[in-house]
């Protein structure tokens, strides 16, 4: 056989054994099952609740409670910065003002006045849970300041658009000829009274006993005045104002961040949200222009 003839048998031997050599090999092991990954942890989400999304967890409670059932909702925690816009038909007067709801008013002088009270919750059933021995169990705070929601069946943080503030519109040659008391009287009738508010959606602000008081209002209204220049009357925004509210949820003695209570079943129920308050402020509605704020805490 030529050197040749051998060099091309060798190659030719070596893949006719291939399939032989692969038949005696040991049959590989069946992969091992792959362990379930674990389940991820329940946690709550630090994104921020804004006015739609802080009244759709309001709904969901208000829900559960006119259904009788249990809520599972994790809401304490989670941060809030709602925007609540008022004095979006003009200015009316301090008398029309309800506890807890920010209002537009003219004061005495022609300025203009935004400001907001909050209602004392402190003693609500919204607030002390039903059944708690509060004798064994003191409220661990000071006090509670609601906030109420308008609208709470609308998600806009601003004023519709097809609802103009309303102002009394004066030329400076009318003003430079009429007095100061003159003015007022003009503009005193800028709005219309409003119908009541419902306040059945609202913030719960709390303050724990013994807390830092730097920044309360104990008990005082928030206001912040718009005066005219040189004797000439403000008009309100077109766009009206807002109360910027920001903090962060909080639990209830029963762990819940929202508590609602129901007259009866034919009865709307009214809920509310713990909140630790870190700041309030008064915005320009249609801009969001920073008017004036506060930091409770």
């Amino acid at each position: 056989m030529s050197i040749t003839t051998t060099r091309l048998a060798a190659p030719i031997a070596l893949a006719a054994a291939l399939p032989l050599l692969a038949s005696c090999q040991k049959p590989s092991e069946p992969a091992a099952p792959e362990a379930p990954a674990p389940a991820p942890p329940t946690v709550v989400l630090d994104s921020t609740l804004n006015r739609a999304a802080l009244l759709a967890a309001l709904t969901e409670a208000r829900t559960a409670t006119a259904d009788g059932r249990p809520r599972d909702a994790a809401l304490s925690g989670r941060t809030v910065s709602v925007r609540l816009p008022f004095g979006c038909e003009g200015a009316g007067s301090t008398e029309q003002a309800q506890p807890g709801l920010p209002t537009l008013a003219r004061g005495d002088d022609g300025g203009l006045m935004l400001r907001v009270l909050p209602e004392d919750l402190a003693a609500s059933g919204l607030v002390i849970t039903a059944g708690a021995d509060d004798a064994a169990t003191p409220s661990p705070w000071e006090a509670v300041e609601g906030f109420w929601i308008a609208r709470p069946w609308s998600g806009l943080e601003t004023c519709r658009p097809d609802e103009p503030a309303l102002m009394a519109v004066q030329t400076a040659e009318e003003t430079e000829t009429k007095g100061r008391s003159e003015v007022g009287d003009v503009l005193s009738t800028a709005a219309p009274a409003p119908s009541e508010t419902e306040r059945t959606s609202g913030l719960a602000a709390v303050f724990e006993t013994g807390g830092s008081r730097l920044g309360r209002r104990q008990g005082q209204a928030y206001v912040h005045v718009i005066r005219g220049d040189r004797g000439v009357a403000p008009t309100p925004a077109p766009g009206g104002y807002a109360l910027r509210l920001e903090g962060r949820l909080t639990a209830f003695a029963d762990g819940k961040a929202v508590h609602c209570v129901q007259k009866d079943a034919e009865s709307r129920p009214v809920c509310v949200a713990a909140l630790r308050l870190d700041r309030l402020a008064f915005e320009d509605g249609a801009t969001g222009a920073l008017l004036s704020e506060w930091r409770p805490r």
